[in-house]
C-alpha cells in the first residue's frame, strides 16, 4: 500500500510569505481534488496535512481509505524557532489539544507520545523550519517516529541530510509529496508491502516496516508551483467578479491582478533564489549536525 503523507489542500490557509499575507492561498486544492488525484496517481491511502488544521482531511474522513493528518507547527518557546510535525491517525479531541499544546514544544511532544500518535518531523533541512540547529534536532530526536528523507518540493541534497539523520538515528524514513497545488500529489510517497488495511499501514508504520519512494524536488518544480498558484489565484477572483459582478471590489482586485500579471516571469528567478537560500541553510545545517557527535551524521553517506 503507497501513502502520500504530506499534501496540503485549500484549507491550510493563506502563505506566510511577507507581502502575500492574506491574499494568496497555501493551495487552492479542494479535498475532493485531493484525493482524486492521489487515488489515479497509484496511492491506496489519502491524507490531507493542511497547516495546523484537519477541516480539509475530515471533509474526505469517512472514506474507508482517508488517514486524518495535520502538519503541526510546533514552537521552542525559548528562542522561537518553529518546526514542522507531520501527525498521521488523530482525530478531532486530539486536534484540539495539539492545537492548545503546539505553542510550547515542551508540552506538545510528551502529549503526542502518550497518545500515540505517529510524528515525522518535516523537511528539516529547509529554512522553512524557522532556523532550525542542531540543539533543536537533537531534543526533537527522542520523541519523533520519524523523518521526512524525500520531501517534493525540496532538493535532493537537503533531503539526503534527513536520510542521514534517520538512519542514525533509527527513525522512519518518511516521503511526501508536500504538494501546495496538483502538479505533486501522490508523485511522492511511503509504501508497505504488507499492510492490506488502513489500519495494517499504520501499525507497519509505527514498525518503522515503510519504504519512501518518488520524486525530489528541483528548480523547475518550484516554479512550476509559483505559476500554478497564481493561477488558483486569478482563477478565484475570476470566480467572485463573476458572482457579484456589480461589486466594485472583486473588480478592482481583478484588476490589480491583470495589471501585476507581467511579474509571473520573475518566477524562474524566485524558484532560483529560493533554492540559493535553502542550499545555504543545508550546509550550516550539516556543519552544526558534525559537531554533534550524538546525532551520529557527518560521517553516514
Amino acid at each position: 500500500m503507497r501513502l502520500d503523507t504530506h499534501v496540503h489542500s485549500c484549507y491550510s490557509g493563506h502563505s506566510t510569505i511577507r507581502g502575500l499575507k492574506g491574499f494568496l492561498r497555501e493551495s487552492y486544492s479542494t479535498p475532493e481534488r485531493v484525493y482524486r488525484l492521489a487515488k489515479s496517481r497509484g496511492m491506496d491511502l489519502v491524507t490531507i496535512t493542511d497547516h495546523d488544521a484537519i477541516e480539509g482531511a475530515l471533509t474526505i474522513a469517512h472514506l474507508p481509505d482517508v488517514i486524518i493528518g495535520c502538519e503541526v507547527t510546533g514552537t521552542f518557546v525559548d528562542d522561537g524557532v518553529q518546526v514542522h510535525l507531520g501527525v498521521l491517525g488523530l482525530n478531532e479531541r486530539q486536534f484540539a489539544e495539539i492545537n492548545r499544546l503546539r505553542h510550547d514544544i515542551r508540552e506538545l511532544l510528551p502529549y503526542l507520545r502518550h497518545e500515540r500518535l505517529f510524528v515525522s518531523l518535516n523537511h528539516v533541512a529547509s529554512r522553512v523550519n524557522r532556523w532550525i540547529r542542531a540543539e533543536h534536532v537533537a531534543a526533537l530526536m527522542p520523541w519523533i517516529d520519524g523523518l521526512e528523507v524525500i520531501n517534493g518540493s525540496r532538493l535532493r541534497s537537503q533531503n539526503r541530510t534527513a536520510y542521514r539523520l534517520a538512519l542514525a538515528n533509527g527513525k522512519a524514513r518518511m516521503a511526501g509529496s508536500d504538494a501546495h497545488t496538483s502538479r505533486g500529489i501522490g508523485q511522492t510517497w511511503v509504501e508497505s508491502r504488507s499492510a492490506r488495511t488502513r489500519d495494517e499501514f499504520m501499525d507497519e508504520l509505527r514498525a518503522r516496516r515503510v519504504t519512501p519512494g518518488g520524486r525530489h524536488g528541483h528548480f523547475f518544480t518550484m516554479a512550476e508551483d509559483i505559476v500554478r498558484s497564481y493561477a488558483g489565484l486569478y482563477l478565484e477572483h475570476a470566480t467572485h467578479v463573476a458572482s457579484d459582478p456589480l461589486n466594485w471590489r472583486p473588480q478592482a482586485r481583478m484588476a490589480v491582478l491583470l495589471a501585476a500579471s507581467p511579474m509571473l516571469t520573475l518566477a524562474f528567478a524566485a524558484a532560483a533564489a529560493h533554492f540559493g537560500m535553502e542550499m545555504q541553510f543545508n550546509r550550516a545545517l550539516l556543519f552544526e549536525l558534525g559537531r554533534r557527535p550524538a546525532l551520529n551524521v557527518a560521517g553516514l553517506a
